[in-house]
């Protein structure tokens, strides 16, 4: 009777590891999908390290991030800030005083960390994998980086298995430099003002206009 007992446990545990790993990568991508329908906007911390492939140095950097659709959001890093309502870039530089404004539509179009949350979104699944961090069991997703030939060779976002929101993203360049962008406090902002990504201009602060 004990070893039945047993042995019903053990199959029990068993099923629900297949349970667990039914799960497809194109299916974990698509709940990742609809997790950010909804919301209007996403606030967060993040760090990122950056490992270069011909030295031994490591590049961090931590920041804050509101992010919405349509290229706005409101970033902040060690010494600067922008802010973009999608039309107009404004780059504060609180050590000078002065704020430059630009159209995004004459930016470079390189990667930075206001687009962090949404690359992944538009690439294809490929594998599907069980990885841990810090005590946190996550779904690891390998993406096809084709779409972004030229900026990635790799991509994969290691998934909450709770919600499926990113909590890890993992890039490397066509130069093999290796990125690691830990995403902290990521919430769901259910309503956002045209305002709060516009600069608010400020006394004292040189504003030059270069749209």
């Amino acid at each position: 009777m004990k070893n039945r007992s047993i042995f019903i446990v053990l199959l029990a545990v068993a099923s629900m590891a297949i349970q667990a790993f039914a799960l497809t990568a194109d299916e974990a991508l698509a709940k990742s999908q609809a997790w950010f329908k909804s919301g209007k906007a996403w606030s967060l911390d993040f760090q990122v390290q950056v490992f270069y492939s011909d030295s031994p140095d490591i590049v961090s950097q931590k920041g804050t991030l509101l992010v919405a659709d349509a290229d706005r959001f409101k970033l902040k890093v060690a010494g600067i800030e922008f802010t973009s309502d999608g039309e107009s870039l404004w780059q504060y530089n609180p050590e000078q005083n002065q704020v430059l404004i630009k159209a995004v539509e004459d930016l470079s179009s390189a990667f930075h960390p206001s687009e962090m949350l949404f690359k992944y979104l538009g690439c294809k699944a490929k594998e599907l994998k069980e990885g841990e961090f810090n005590k946190q069991k996550l779904w690891v997703l390998k993406l096809d980086a084709s779409k972004y030939a030229g900026q990635f060779d790799q991509m994969e976002v290691w998934l909450s298995q709770k919600d499926f929101s990113p909590v890890r993203l993992f890039t490397v360049d066509p130069t093999g430099n290796s990125s690691w962008y830990n995403i902290i406090n990521l919430k769901v902002v259910k309503k956002v003002s045209p305002e709060d990504f516009k600069f608010k201009s400020r006394k004292g602060v040189d504003e030059i206009d270069m749209r």
